[in-house]
């Protein structure tokens, strides 16, 4: 009788636990929605800005191409992608992601800034890419824009 009563307890105790852990989870996992860091362009946008002044570019990086895929012709998104890509020193992808902001937004102060500074940059580095010993730098010349664009 014995040995069954603890086989119950120890079944109940494990079902426990399950229940415990999946109302756990289904909790985490309903507070990040309920806080809007991951719903629309606008919320990955800022929550790429917060990666980004933190310095975690590749988190950064992965907000903004979220926002990117959500709303792919967004300047303000596609220059803080370039200035994520330019940081993680993947600098052909970073020009091209500039250029594409400039098609769509050719007369964007900040963005054209941002632009100018990097060709500074690449132009100088290009050449000696192939030069060993020639690292690039730790972070992007660039500003990222800190507000998104007012929903259309």
């Amino acid at each position: 009788m014995r040995r069954r009563s603890r086989a119950i307890l120890a079944d109940r105790l494990v079902l426990g636990l399950t229940l415990t852990c999946a109302l756990a989870a289904a909790g985490v996992l309903a507070g990040c929605g309920a806080h809007g860091v991951t719903r629309g362009p606008d919320d990955q946008l800022r929550f790429g800005v917060q990666m980004a002044r933190q310095g975690l570019w590749s988190e950064a990086l992965f907000r903004f191409d979220r926002a990117r895929q959500m709303d792919p012709g967004n300047p303000r998104v596609l220059n803080n992608m370039a200035i994520a890509l330019e940081a993680a020193g993947r600098y052909e992808e970073a020009l091209e992601a500039y250029r594409e902001a400039l098609r769509v937004a050719p007369g964007d102060r900040t963005l054209s800034e941002n632009y100018a500074r990097f060709l500074e940059f690449y132009e100088g580095f290009k050449p000696a890419a192939g030069v060993e010993g020639v690292t690039p730098p730790e972070a992007a010349q660039g500003e990222v824009d800190e507000e998104p664009e007012e929903p259309r």
